[in-house]
């Protein structure tokens, strides 16, 4: 149950960290505000303040909160379209009939059906490229801007706008543009891991190996300072007081261990080059705007993830149909393949 939890946490911050980092400010304003008729997705009622910030404050706080990813070298560059393509096909080409153990490379169908996955994939990404991400983006606008103008007050944006226009603030957002990579890639690897550790049979790789007591005491502390970690660790304060799922903040010690061993000498780098800029950054973290600002972003995109799921099923192969397809003309190979494997054998 646990792993499972991760899983879901992890990939629920994974999403909105790809959608957030894609999502380019606007000229205009691009979101469109609704009432809340409901809880929020966090479970606390929305209590809209007196004075909520106008659009133009909505905007301007949209356009400061873009998780870009890091600089070249910190994170991983995007994937290409053959290599994405081809990690599809591996992914997917021993689902159409997994429990054979002789469905593999030696079988006479297997670069068929490898071409007919490999078309289907290539039409899927350009298909999430021009229809879905877009989708994604907007929604995650719309849920940011529901959520800042539902968490904050006019006062609260002021705050963060004017803070966000210093010196320290712009540091403060490469600051958590460097902790937001480091996550991304951690999360990216244990989606892997989990992937490889459910496939085949496969032995579920050794933790590695965790850094002296004192070295994981420093980099927790950093990562406490990263706004994703605050989140998943509010996500998680919030089912807990309302008996909800708490999967999507379970993750956030595994994610924090994992990225502190694996990313350590980034994580290291980090403290060294901001280690002035920390007091600041605490006291700023610890200030009633940013804490409202904390509770709007962790609603937008426990929201966003919620509602992202009609657009997921687009892409993935058992919902779509593709899964379902593959197997049929596996199936119809299978039985043109019949009579030859069924033909008597030679007499010694």
């Amino acid at each position: 149950m646990t792993r499972r939890m991760a899983r879901i946490g992890a990939g629920i911050v994974l999403l909105c960290l790809q959608t957030a980092a894609r999502t380019a400010p606007s000229a205009a304003p691009a979101f469109s505000l609704r009432t809340p008729t409901q809880q929020a997705a966090t479970g606390a009622a929305p209590a809209t303040p007196a004075t909520p910030p106008d659009a133009l404050q909505i905007e301007r706080l949209l356009a400061s909160q873009q998780l870009r990813p890091a600089p070249v070298g910190t994170a991983q560059p995007p994937m290409d379209a053959a290599s994405e393509i081809s990690n599809c096909v591996l992914e997917n080409i021993r689902r159409v009939d997994p429990s054979n153990p002789n469905w593999n490379e030696s079988d006479p169908r297997w670069k068929v059906m490898r071409q007919a996955i490999a078309s289907d994939c290539a039409r899927r990404r350009a298909y999430r490229i021009k229809r879905v991400e877009p989708a994604l983006q907007r929604m995650y606008r719309d849920a940011l801007a529901n959520s800042y103008a539902h968490h904050l007050s006019r006062r609260d944006a002021d705050a963060l706008l004017g803070f966000y226009a210093t010196q320290t603030g712009r540091r403060f957002q490469a600051f958590q543009t460097r902790l937001t990579a480091i996550e991304f890639n951690t999360m990216q690897a244990l989606q892997v891991q989990s992937h490889r550790d459910r496939s085949d049979g496969a032995t579920p790789a050794p933790p590695p190996t965790a850094p002296p007591p004192d070295v994981m005491k420093l980099r927790t502390a950093i990562l406490l300072m990263s706004r994703q970690t605050l989140l998943m660790l509010q996500w998680q304060r919030d089912a807990s007081r309302t008996g909800g799922d708490a999967g999507a903040g379970a993750v956030a010690p595994l994610v924090m261990n994992l990225a502190a061993t694996r990313e350590g000498d980034a994580i290291d780098r980090i403290r060294e080059e901001f280690a002035s800029d920390l007091p600041a950054f605490s006291a700023f973290l610890s200030s009633p705007a940013e804490k409202n600002e904390i509770r709007a972003l962790a609603d937008a995109q426990l929201s966003f993830g919620k509602a992202s799921a009609t657009q997921l099923i687009k892409l993935a192969p058992e919902w779509n149909g593709d899964l379902q397809k593959w197997r049929d003309q596996y199936r119809r190979l299978k039985s043109a393949a019949a009579p030859a494997a069924s033909s008597p054998a030679r007499s010694k």
